[in-house]
């Protein structure tokens, strides 16, 4: 059976959970914390989570679980058959992770954890932050789901991404990021109601509600 690392504090491991659910895997959760130290990085190299182990052995990176656990199931496919439109599916996903993931990953100690704000940091977020969504309304089409009438992995990665980005904007610059891309506020709607989505985020919201009690 598979294994899931990490808490669920974690978009990323609500993105990959939701994607194993999606699939109808079975699996195990395994709370765990993240650190940059042996033994850990043995199980993932960079100290990240989620991550999980199967039988092959450990495998870290959203997208690349994500990747690996598509092609266990092929029968129920999230990513399209044909290759140009997969890969105009990865070119999605890479957009979100480097505009928008990685500029407002730099902005969670002040958003979440009582640190001051770097304002530096900040002015720099914005703008590529800003290249980002506009480059989500071009290669999107919201029929209805990002990439047209089916759901597929960038539509998972994508929602839990922004999942995150919008409270980061909204506190660090007062910036409703969903109203800069046109279809975006349905589309979030659309997936925030799927099943499996429900009972991950009221997971993701219980404790997120427990963790901030004990900060």
């Amino acid at each position: 059976m598979i294994k899931l690392y990490g808490f669920k504090i974690s978009n990323f491991y609500s993105m990959v959970k939701v994607f194993l659910l999606e699939k109808g895997f079975e699996f195990e959760e395994v709370y765990i914390e993240p650190t940059y130290s042996e033994p850990f990085l043995e199980l993932s190299p960079v100290g990240k989570v989620p991550f999980i182990e199967v039988e092959e052995g450990y495998l870290s990176e959203s997208t690349a679980i994500m990747g690996f656990l598509e092609s266990c199931i092929p029968d129920l496919p999230m990513t399209d058959q044909d290759s140009f439109r997969r890969a105009q599916m990865a070119q999605l996903i890479k957009v979100v992770e480097l505009y928008i993931a990685v500029e407002y990953s730099r902005l969670l100690g002040y958003v979440f954890f009582g640190q001051s704000l770097n304002q530096a940091v900040a002015d720099n977020a914005k703008p590529n932050m800003v290249k980002g969504l506009s480059a989500v309304q071009r290669l999107s089409n919201f029929s209805p789901y990002l990439l047209g009438e089916e759901v597929t992995m960038a539509d998972f990665f994508t929602y839990y991404v922004l999942k995150t980005a919008i409270p980061v904007a909204q506190k660090v610059w007062d910036w409703d990021i969903v109203a800069e891309v046109e279809g975006l506020a349905d589309w979030m709607q659309l997936m925030s109601q799927r099943p499996m989505v429900k009972q991950v985020d009221n997971e993701h919201r219980a404790a997120i509600a427990a963790f901030m009690e004990n900060v």
